[in-house]
């Protein structure tokens, strides 16, 4: 599977670029965003390697 610029914060487990964001749990740890949404997070330095992610 090809994901679109991953920003890795948990092993595996990243945020990506996805052009379909269901309405409902459909990951296995990942954070699905919009291209547009991870392209802006990839530009604006917003995630930086080490930034602390907190996910519930």
């Amino acid at each position: 599977m090809s994901l679109w610029r991953p920003k890795y914060f948990f092993q595996g487990w990243a945020f990506h670029g996805s052009n379909s964001i269901p309405g409902y749990p459909a990951s296995h740890g990942c954070a699905r965003l919009s291209n547009a949404a991870i392209d802006h997070l990839w530009s604006s330095g917003d995630a930086p390697a080490g930034r602390k992610v907190i996910v519930y």
